[in-house]
């Protein structure tokens, strides 16, 4: 289809121009060490990177980025496919246009290397797989769409947990419509289960092994804060709206209430409402906590209504003229908006220019810089003669810069996180297989200036710690920030790894 072509087209030319994000440099280091699972997420999207990474023998932001590009376009055919089927092919057309004008999809689970773009794409797979045995009359290939439900469902769970609202949405249908409970008393949704579960078990493995720490850690992000309930759940809302747009949101929502209230009568829609629901009210409600979360968590959920949505827009254009040059109009003006915003965005991240036109906008630093690759500090490091070859070990303050510096090193360097929160390099590069190895401590120069005393900190893990220069990381022929160096020698004792 166009749309899934241009889309291609428009995410490769980003991904040259945009540098991997933090989470995506974090994905690109960890992914050098192949686990079972990772703290973070489950590990498929991690498998992705590290084997295209491998294959190429290059971490190319571009390269990495590839197979998520080509996921999202299967993404897109999935949308179209489930959709048409449901409500008409026009439906399944619009519903695309929708799915690749949200940014919350197009721009980051379009080509990130992240875990939302297998998992979207499972989750989609399982949906329309499900759709055979639960909307329409039984096929006498019964087994052949559970397995295929199964095993996408194991899959989105292998990507990242909001997988597991495949299980719940499934059984909630099943529960809710009385022609559906038949399928309790078959062996077919069971075996498709156990599928699911058998595909994810290298997660429970790993989470055995080590205390349960990634369960704990996503569980913890959800636990009650002392910020107020009803602030939180505002900045839940408007973050939201914000990531899809506030004129595809608000349908969104729309749709899921007219759903939701239809009931199980239309089995179409009560599907797409079960499996969509539980994301989005989940991730919202639990705002009312004091934390308002991220504003992504609930996008899966989302992106099963946007097949609600598209049959919504199919039947208002069907009303006449007026209402399909309305609709015509209103995904031009959104596609404008959403590109002119991408290439301010691109071109900020590559170059910085409103940081210096405004620089008081940015007192507190300048979140595009999230996006920019530390480009040439391996290279700044051994001009000043700081470093000479990869037995050095680089270790990091702080679990984001780790993951900027490690991904700038690139693989023949070991970088080590030294913070009581080093997420998952405590797993991958756990600093107690250093001891007795040299160090270059690095460490990021905020805005303004370093505020606490970096060889003091370290000064009881290696037998010194002295200040050895900084290192500009050059945007747009400016410097952007400077790293500040430390060298250290001989590591005496391992940082502490965090309890669990």
């Amino acid at each position: 289809m166009a749309i899934v072509l241009i889309g291609v087209a428009a995410r490769v030319v980003l991904s040259r121009v945009i540098g991997l994000g933090v989470d995506e440099s974090y994905e690109v280091v960890m992914a050098r060490a192949v686990q079972w699972a990772y703290l973070d997420h489950p590990p498929l999207s991690f498998w992705i990177a590290g084997a295209v990474a491998r294959l190429a023998h290059s971490e190319n932001r571009l390269l990495v980025r590839l197979p998520f590009i080509a996921i999202f376009a299967g993404t897109g055919w999935l949308m179209f496919r489930l959709t048409a089927r449901l409500f008409g092919e026009r439906a399944g057309l619009l519903a695309v246009a929708v799915l690749n004008l949200a940014p919350v999809f197009t721009l980051s689970t379009g080509s990130w290397v992240l875990p939302d773009g297998p998992l979207d794409f499972a989750m989609l797979a399982a949906a329309l797989a499900l759709t055979h045995v639960l909307v329409e009359p039984e096929s006498p290939r019964s087994w052949l769409w559970w397995l295929t439900a199964g095993a996408m469902s194991g899959v989105a769970m292998l990507s990242k947990y909001h997988g597991a609202f495949l299980l719940l949405g499934a059984l909630a249908f099943v529960v809710t419509r009385r022609e559906a409970r038949v399928w309790l008393r078959r062996p077919e949704p069971y075996v498709a289960a156990a599928l699911a579960m058998a595909i994810f078990s290298p997660v429970l493995w790993w989470n055995a092994r080590h205390g349960f720490a990634s369960f704990r850690f996503q569980g913890g992000r959800a636990l009650p804060a002392h910020g107020s309930a009803l602030s939180a759940l505002l900045q839940n809302l408007a973050g939201q709206a914000g990531y899809l747009l506030p004129w595809i949101w608000a349908p969104l929502v729309y749709v899921l209430y007219r759903a939701l209230r239809g009931g199980p009568r239309d089995s179409a829609r009560w599907l797409l409402a079960c499996l969509g629901a539980g994301p989005v009210l989940v991730f919202t409600l639990v705002s009312l906590g004091g934390s308002p979360g991220l504003p992504h968590w609930p996008a899966p959920g989302y992106l099963l209504l946007i097949p609600l949505l598209g049959d919504a827009a199919a039947q208002w254009e069907a009303r006449g003229l007026r209402e399909r040059t309305r609709l015509r109009r209103w995904f031009m003006a959104t596609a404008v908006i959403v590109g002119v915003l991408a290439a301010i965005a691109a071109s900020d991240v590559a170059t910085g220019w409103i940081a210096a036109v405004e620089p008081a906008w940015f007192r507190r630093g300048d979140p595009s810089l999230e996006a920019y690759d530390w480009n040439g500090l391996r290279e700044a490091l051994v001009a000043q003669g700081l470093l000479h070859d990869s037995s050095t070990v680089i270790a990091a303050t702080h679990w984001i810069d780790a993951a900027k510096i490690g991904y700038a090193m690139g693989p023949a360097f070991t970088t080590v996180c030294l913070n009581d929160d080093p997420r998952n390099f405590a797993y991958a590069v756990p600093p107690d297989e250093f001891v007795g190895r040299d160090a270059l401590i690095l460490v990021r120069v905020p805005n303004g200036g370093l505020t606490w005393d970096v060889a003091a900190r370290y000064a009881p893990y290696f037998a010194s710690v002295k200040p050895a220069g900084r290192v500009p990381i050059m945007r747009g022929g400016r410097t952007a920030f400077d790293v500040a160096v430390f060298r250290a020698t001989r590591m005496r004792v391992a940082y502490p790894a965090p309890s669990g």
